[in-house]
């Protein structure tokens, strides 16, 4: 996975709204009316203004797998659940985020596919969960979910199955962190779309191919330079941030490349 990094403030008009729906929420006598609240203004989170906003900090690319739209159509997800939340699968529900409904910054681009695979799952690894009257306590909370906008996305790397490349625990992590990669790959179902697993095969065996390149270049030392010039542009424009499935095109250099080819793609 690819830390997102947000850039800018969304439309000041829509957070206006998401506001004044937010404090209805607050104000709310009960939990059937918080539906109520949610089930009315649920356009919000669907409006093109904040969906295109969002969608332009990671290049219209999902952000938990890279992949564009040609994989599957893309949601705006609830990184913490609005509705209700599951510990796990088969768990009784727990009340869920509500007074995140329509905040912004718990919005995250999702693929369709991952995003049904996730469902109200939101575990945590201890403590207690956050609580509406206490914002310190959404800062202490511990979710197992890796969140796109964090650095823990490094947990994640890539490897080559086969016919297909898969989502796998980094190399190098201890507990809690492995846990917390593998349960991320199962909750969000990486492995599981043979499309997506196919595309990221896609970019892994270009990323091969452009290595050989580089290694294999040959002749006058003008011409062998002038080649290993083009592999190297080529795989610095796959690991851009803006790329399709970048993160796995890095998972492959790092792994395959030589070391100079290495420093010289990711030089900054």
């Amino acid at each position: 996975m690819r830390r997102v990094k947000i850039n800018g403030a969304p439309p000041a008009d829509w957070v206006a709204k998401a506001e004044a729906v937010t404090q209805q929420l607050r104000a709310a006598a009960d939990e059937a009316a918080r539906d109520a609240i949610i089930e009315a203004n649920e356009g919000l989170w669907r409006d093109d203004r904040i969906r295109n906003w969002l969608l332009g900090q990671f290049n219209n690319k999902c952000w938990y797998s890279e992949a564009q739209d040609t994989v599957s159509s893309i949601h705006v997800d609830h990184y913490r659940p609005k509705g209700r939340v599951k510990q796990e699968h088969g768990a009784i529900p727990e009340g869920g985020y509500w007074w995140l409904a329509f905040t912004w910054d718990n919005y995250r681009i999702c693929g369709q596919l991952l995003n049904v695979k996730k469902g109200d799952l939101f575990p945590i690894i201890e403590g207690d969960r956050c609580t509406a009257n206490n914002p310190v306590s959404l800062q202490l909370e511990a979710p197992v979910l890796i969140d796109p906008l964090s650095d823990q996305t490094r947990l994640i790397s890539y490897e080559k199955d086969e016919d297909a490349c898969i989502a796998v625990v980094a190399a190098g992590i201890t507990e809690p962190d492995i846990t917390r990669a593998k349960t991320t790959i199962e909750i969000m179902g990486l492995n599981l779309r043979p499309r997506l697993n196919e595309k990221r095969n896609d970019f892994w065996d270009k990323c091969m191919m452009k290595i050989a390149e580089y290694q294999n270049a040959s002749g006058a030392q003008v011409l062998r330079l002038v080649a290993q010039s083009s592999a190297k542009a080529a795989l610095k424009e796959m690991v851009h941030y803006d790329s399709e499935f970048s993160s796995v095109s890095e998972a492959c250099i790092r792994k395959y490349a030589p070391e100079p080819l290495i420093a010289a793609v990711f030089e900054a």
